[in-house]
């Protein structure tokens, strides 16, 4: 079929290239804006079945008013001085800033409700902010917006939408260009800020907002240094201009039909996608795309040096290395198309679009090259072309010229024959020697495997608005304010619609009691219910001290009246919600450990009368929580699928289970050990602040490496098996090494770069990835592959290998193989 699809490429090929530009065309022309078919959010993607997803179905159900998914939150500090905020910062805000924020988010004046005062009013289906609140919204409860050392004040604009919705985007700048106009005002403006006062951004949304920003930026800068690693690498290794194109060209017109197909599948619901996936499609199909390229042009290159004309060299060249390649990528899109069976949306989501981008990369690779290179003839090495009459065996796969052959004899050629004749003298003491390098970092990697990162704030850099305002609202308030976790508490036969106090009121109050008892054990730091609406501040100021007896009672019936519409349902009587805020970050993992023991905690605390309740356990902690617990199952469920899969494709191209199985633990190991580094690296880089390597880490590297990994194992198999058979067991192994080693490194060299382009945005979790794809690639590359996989195989077919060597059927032997001189 290969030597068949080589002469259609030599024969036609201005017709195929044609057929490729037409494609490509249509696809450009016919594809959807990106943004427009690509999902949002990140709880979104969790399965419906998910504790965190239930209770949100619940919140909704009970309270419909209080909807809400996220928020933006401005912090009002003023730290100059020792009474904080002064009478004029609170003018500024009544009189300057709430009334404009009312403006931006749509709401009548005077009003901080997307409803009607009843509840009842109708609610614009595009509408994102629900409710503004700050200090002034009511003046019962409103100090709660207030620090209790009175120096910050917040005004939070509650969402309905997920925090990672880029429909936030244009409200949160809006609010920005707001401010921005504020502090360009002269000094004495009746609109100037207030000389101390700052304000600054925080809130899950504006978190979401430049996280969407800096994938983006990311997505552009990891394309951008995509292209130029890649350029530059292919002109070092090829110091041929347009033999270097050749490759790119083919990556990139892969890769943008393979986008650009993808949004038009999405158009009409074939596929999903989501914000932020197109830096791993572009990374992994350039990478794969070019190594594709780079063995099928080494392999033709040595067919015009055998004497081949330039047909007859592509219809071998397809031939020889057709089924290697499509192995290759077949193990590629088995390993990375198993996380199509993930719970997790987003793991899914990747697992189909790679896959899909490895088909047509591959397709183009072995249609579109062998096209392009039948157009160019001999040219395509300019400025040296190489003559018909020269013939070596070099696996180099450019020049002939006296430059280069010196290069190859001195220095690769020689360098790869000296790793081979040291592997036929030591292979023991070379095997002990690679184990023992990775060893320590593959420990590391064991180690710390589950100690990953969930959080915002680590993932961001320091210089997103959205963590200078997270460090300022931290300053004066609990971390955890601006995303507590609420309990819903949905009790069978309960009435918490009577206006009087009863039996079901005062079991609200002994629940919150209870849980207010155990708060620092439990990471807490305010509990708010019906029953305790202002958490475990006092409820009238100042202890009501001044206050008159009905100044009192008006007080405390203006606060109740306001706990009932807040912590009680008007849907379902009986229904109610208590408000926990954590005191660290919600995002981090110590939160997260909390939340879980908060959820094994609470029912222990119900009083008698809620026995037999439900709880549900609503916010972002409770979203991440549920995010680990399905990430964690993936994990374990998509590492023993791409283990069994790719194990499946190598027993059936080597036919060999053993050596299939050593191949896959060399890679496993290899894994385990980048895994480490990059654990050690980022740890060295800021031990006190590093919070683990983030969550989507080990899932994309095991997958990509196993792929990747086994890759270059197929490539060096398939030449084993065939010097083998003109040299020998154990002459064919090293003569294979050699033949294979400059392009297999140069293959490495690439893919690792393309890899390292991921460090070039601002996401930590992308720079983390990158480093350890990068890391792991030249594991591959420079140890897995020259040192432990032939290593292995001369002891084994030395009989050195005792059972092992006797079941393979090779039984103990004294005979010593060197390669002829």
């Amino acid at each position: 079929m290969f030597r068949f699809l080589g002469h259609l490429a030599s024969r036609k090929a201005p017709l195929i290239i044609a057929l490729w530009v037409a494609i490509l065309a249509g696809a450009v022309l016919a594809a959807p804006d990106w943004l427009s078919v690509a999902e949002n959010g990140e709880f979104a993607f969790l399965p419906q079945d998910s504790p965190s997803r239930i209770a949100e179905q619940e919140f909704r159900k009970a309270f419909p008013e209080q909807s809400l998914a996220s928020n933006v939150a401005l912090v009002l500090r003023r730290e100059t001085s020792k009474v904080g905020l002064q009478d004029s910062d609170r003018v500024f805000i009544a009189e300057v800033l709430i009334p404009r924020l009312r403006e931006i988010v749509g709401f009548p004046e005077g009003r901080d409700t997307l409803r009607d005062d009843a509840g009842d009013g109708p609610v614009p289906p595009d509408a994102i902010v629900n409710k503004l609140s700050w200090y002034g919204v009511n003046p019962y409860v409103g100090d709660l917006y207030d620090s209790t050392d009175g120096q910050g004040s917040l005004i939070v604009m509650e969402l309905r939408s997920e925090f990672l919705d880029q429909a936030n985007n244009a409200l949160i700048a809006r609010v920005e260009d707001f401010l921005e106009e504020l502090r360009r005002e002269p000094a004495g403006s009746s609109l100037a800020i207030p000389r101390g006062l700052d304000i600054a951004f925080s809130g899950s949304a504006t978190f979401g907002r430049d996280m969407l920003q800096a994938q983006r930026e990311s997505a552009r800068a990891t394309e951008r240094w995509t292209i130029i690693l890649v350029v530059c690498l292919l002109l070092i290794i090829y110091r041929a201009p347009l033999l270097a194109l050749i490759p790119l060209m083919t990556v990139a017109v892969a890769t943008t039909i393979t986008l650009k197909l993808l949004a038009i599948g999405a158009q009409f619901g074939l596929v999903k996608l989501f914000n932020g996936i197109e830096p791993y499609v572009t990374v992994l199909v350039y990478g794969a795309g070019v190594d594709y390229c780079l063995f099928l042009i080494a392999r033709y290159r040595e067919e015009l040096d055998g004497g081949a004309a330039i047909e007859e060299a592509i219809a071998g060249t397809l031939e020889k290395i057709g089924s290697a390649l499509a192995a290759s990528a077949g193990t590629s899109m088995t390993g990375i198309g198993m996380m199509a069976f993930a719970e997790f949306g987003k793991f899914q989501q990747a697992g189909i679009a790679i896959t899909f981008g490895f088909a047509v990369v591959l397709l183009a690779a072995l249609s579109l090259t062998p096209a392009i290179l039948r157009l160019l003839g001999r040219w395509a090495f300019w400025p040296n072309v190489p003559r018909q009459d020269v013939s070596h065996e070099a696996g180099w796969p450019a020049r002939s010229d006296s430059f280069t052959r010196l290069l190859q004899s001195n220095w690769l050629q020689q360098g790869w024959h000296y790793v081979g004749q040291q592997l036929l003298k030591r292979p023991r003491k070379m095997w002990l020697s690679a184990v023992g390098g990775l060893l320590p970092f593959a420990m590391i990697g064991v180690v710390f495997y589950g100690y990953l990162s969930y959080g915002l704030l680590s993932e961001l850099p320091d210089s997103a608005a959205s963590v200078h305002g997270a460090k300022a609202l931290q300053t004066h308030f609990a971390a955890g304010e601006m995303a507590p976790v609420d309990v819903i508490l949905s009790v069978p036969g309960a009435n918490f619609a009577e206006e009087k106090s009863g039996p079901d009121i005062d079991a609200i109050e002994a629940f919150t009691n209870a849980i207010v008892e155990r708060k620092g054990e439990l990471g807490l730091t305010t509990v708010r219910s019906q029953s305790a609406p202002k958490g475990q501040r006092d409820l009238l100021p100042n202890n009501g001290d001044g206050l008159s007896r009905a100044n009192r009672v008006t007080i405390i019936t203006g606060i109740k009246t306001v706990a009932r519409n807040l912590y009680l349902s008007h849907v379902d009587p009986t229904v109610a919600r208590i408000e926990l805020v954590f005191e660290h970050d919600p995002f981090s993992r110590s939160s997260i450990e909390e939340f879980r023991g908060l959820r094994t905690t609470l029912p222990e605390l119900l009083p008698e009368r809620f026995k037999g309740a439900s709880l549900f356990l609503k916010g972002e902690t409770a979203n991440i929580s549920d995010l680990k617990d399905v990430t964690d199952r993936d994990q374990i469920r998509i590492d023993i699928l791409v283990l069994a899969g790719v194990f499946a494709i190598l027993w059936i191209l080597l036919r060999k289970p053993g050596i299939c199985a050593y191949l896959m633990c060399c890679v496993f190991f290899s894994y385990m050990a980048a895994l480490g580094f990059t654990f050690f690296v980022f740890w060295a880089m800021d031990s006190t602040g590093f919070t683990g390597l983030d969550w989507k880490v080990p899932m994309f590297l095991f997958t990509i490496l196993i792929a990747v990994g086994v890759d270059y194992n197929i490539f060096l198999m398939t030449r084993i098996t065939e010097e083998q058979r003109a040299h020998g067991p154990v002459t064919g192994i090293i003569v294979a090494l050699e033949r294979t080693g400059s392009i297999i490194s140069s293959c490495g060299i690439i893919m690792a770069g393309t890899f390292c382009s991921l460090l070039s945005g601002s996401l930590i979790g992308m720079d983390q990835l990158g480093l350890a794809l990068a890391v792991g690639v030249l594991l591959d590359t420079f140890v897995v592959r020259p040192v432990l996989v032939p290593s292995f195989l001369i002891l084994l077919v030395e009989g050195r290998l005792g059972f092992a060597s006797r079941w393979a059927g090779f039984p103990p032997t004294t005979q010593a193989s060197q390669i002829p001189t």
